[in-house]
């Protein structure tokens, strides 16, 4: 098969770096592989890959200039800002091709829906969730099966210092720049969603963007999502686009005090050997532990890619699913809050309850690092308001008021 990647920026290098893989396992020839990008130039990254590989750059700026390739078996990869990548599959689809990759978020304005609705609906299409094809998160998901695991929080911390590419206005569009939530958040959202079922709501939204010294405000600050899932289990998704170092990471607490803390690549810098790792603990007991020396998940998403839009029937994308997603990621950029149309009960005290004994359940004792962090980097006034049971008149649960015992370790 062919492949087209459009967009020759960080996406598009991330992207080739797979099928670079796929290339030298005797898979894809890639002598067939071409970029369009507006600026008609592959970018720096991207570049030195190809170079890497002795290949010219073969980028053009539009599609009517791509070299003549089959559309029944040309994939096209659709590595662009998040809000170009409806408009930019429906014009690939009006000229032929029916095989897709695409990038994350998947956001379709209004007027677009039914025709993205027609495209999905006559295409193959494989959605990037990387993360879920990754061997931390495949480990996550034997835990929860093996020991029958009931998550009722799930936590999600993906922070980096992403300062330098809103300079350059990485991930830009002409509609304007990303928001947090449109950057790590989705990886979160599907990793949550995979885990503890749709989102039933969102409870609370914020966002701190980053001001430029001209003054120009710049959307990739930080973000955190409150809610709660279709399951019953509540969530906390946060990134900080301005962290000093590398964080992504998930906590699971469940049912008898049990957690599991899970760490992607590329976290343990300062451990050559260990990329990547998954630990099921009750309290501070370890019960499992699983470390990795490598987790590919871009190759393990772009191989699953490839196989499946290599068949004669895979890679249907359900429109509903899009659309749901969709609202989510809507609803937190533009403030308002989102709600299914079926009646929603308003949040029990469980995502309260399990802040606080979650610090019962081993975060002292190093087990979910992560989201002691998540708390040190916020300010406690606005944690106060996120997180009431943090606040020192609520740090007893419920059912120890009365005798007013404090949970071991409680902020108070």
């Amino acid at each position: 098969m062919d492949v087209i990647v459009v967009g020759a920026g960080k996406a598009g290098s991330l992207h080739y770096r797979a099928y670079s893989r796929l290339a030298r396992a005797g898979r894809l020839d890639p002598a067939r592989i071409q970029f369009v990008d507006h600026a008609g130039r592959a970018g720096r990254e991207l570049a030195a890959l190809l170079a890497a590989d002795a290949l010219p750059e073969r980028v053009v700026e539009s599609r009517a200039q791509v070299a003549g390739t089959p559309p029944e078996s040309t994939i096209v990869d659709l590595c662009l800002p998040s809000r170009d990548l409806a408009p930019a599959l429906v014009e690939w689809w009006r000229a032929g091709y029916r095989k897709f990759v695409v990038e994350k978020p998947f956001l379709v304005p209004p007027g677009l829906a039914g025709e993205v609705g027609r495209v999905l609906a006559s295409s193959s299409a494989v959605l990037v969730r990387n993360y879920l094809h990754s061997r931390v998160h495949r480990t996550v998901r034997d835990l929860v099966a093996r020991y029958d695991l009931v998550p009722l929080l799930c936590v999600t911390n993906f922070s980096k210092d992403r300062r330098a590419d809103s300079l350059r206005r990485r991930g830009a569009s002409g509609s304007g720049s990303p928001t947090v939530f449109e950057v790590e958040i989705p990886h979160q959202l599907y990793i949550g969603t995979d885990l503890i079922g749709e989102v039933r709501s969102l409870d609370h939204v914020d966002e701190t963007d980053l001001a430029g010294n001209d003054g120009e405000r710049l959307r990739l600050g930080e973000g955190v999502l409150l809610g709660r899932a279709a399951s019953g289990a509540s969530f906390i998704h946060y990134s900080n686009l301005r962290h000093p170092r590398i964080v992504r990471s998930l906590d699971l607490f469940c049912r008898d005090q049990l957690s599991v803390h899970a760490t992607y690549t590329p976290i343990c810098e300062e451990f050559t050997d260990i990329k990547a790792g998954v630990v099921l603990s009750r309290g501070d007991t370890v019960l499992a532990k699983h470390l990795f020396t490598e987790d590919d998940n871009m190759l393990a998403m772009i191989s699953h890619a490839f196989d499946t839009l290599g068949g004669i029937t895979g890679g249907r994308v359900d429109l509903e699913e899009v659309l749901r997603d969709n609202a989510v990621i809507a609803s937190a950029v533009e403030g308002t809050p989102y709600r299914l149309r079926a009646p929603v009960t308003a949040r029990a005290d469980a995502l309260q309850q399990w802040v606080v004994s979650s610090f019962r359940m081993g975060l002292e004792a190093g087990i979910g690092r992560s989201f002691l962090e998540h708390l040190e980097h916020y300010r406690r006034e606005r944690l106060t308001e996120v997180l009431p049971a943090l606040a020192p008149s609520l740090a007893r649960l419920p059912a120890e008021a009365e005798t007013g015992a404090v949970p071991e370790g409680a902020l108070v």
